[in-house]
């Protein structure tokens, strides 16, 4: 019995190594920098009930390692990040991971893993994501033309200069005005000056009557002198 049991002892372990690998599913897909990348884990609601799922980095030996989120059968009991979330319906058993924005250090293997009972029954889904670094995206030369600011031309200059030179040019213009205002003055001030021109000539000629008066009398009086001599 000793004997024949001792073949029979690591056939069992093939067995219970073929049946742990048969739940075991491995798959793999790509996604470009930056985008969002969505995990999918189903399981069999109708067969297995709800069941407790978690989301790792690795499946480790009783549970997932390095926890991304999980769940119990009445929703999400922790996450690491708001990067990190649950879609699908869990109802039908859909436990998708979606990756919010994702970098070239999410690339690498994730566990989904679902809680059967049993010794050995949980299914564990790996999903091996690989990020690919976003294209670069180079402008053509005549767009980097026209982004530069261009330097001022000497057009540009001159019609500045003109645009400050046209205040002094007004103001220059003033001047001429300024003349014709202040023309009308001489005459007005000779017409101040009749007046009084005309007063001393009229004293003047008061001035000289009286004298031809005088020197009349005086004329008259030295005849009557003479008469009476």
């Amino acid at each position: 019995m000793a004997a024949s049991s001792g073949p029979l002892f690591p056939r069992r372990w093939i067995l219970v190594l073929l049946t742990v690998s048969a739940r075991c599913s491995v798959s793999a897909f790509k996604v470009m920098e930056g985008a969002t990348a969505t995990l999918s884990c189903q399981y069999s609601v109708s067969r297995l009930g709800l069941s407790r799922v978690c989301w790792g980095r690795e499946c480790g030996t009783f549970w997932c390692n390095n926890i991304l989120a999980q769940t119990d059968k009445h929703g999400v009991i922790s996450k690491v990040s708001d990067r990190y979330r649950l879609a699908g319906d869990v109802l039908a058993g859909e436990m998708d991971l979606e990756i919010l924005d994702v970098k070239r250090t999410d690339s690498g293997p994730y566990c989904c893993r679902v809680d059967i009972d049993g010794i050995f029954n949980d299914k564990k889904i790996i999903q091996n994501l690989r990020v690919m670094k976003a294209p670069v995206t180079v402008l053509p030369r005549s767009t980097t033309v026209h982004v530069k600011e261009a330097p001022p031309t000497t057009e540009h200059w001159r019609a500045v200069e003109s645009s400050h030179l046209a205040i002094p040019r007004q103001n220059t213009s003033v001047f001429p005005l300024r003349t014709l205002i202040e023309e009308p003055l001489p005459s007005f001030s000779l017409q101040i000056n009749i007046p009084v021109l005309s007063l001393s000539l009229s004293l003047l000629l008061l001035i000289m009557g009286a004298l031809v008066i005088l020197g009349f009398k005086r004329g008259i009086h030295r005849r009557a002198l003479k008469t009476g001599w």
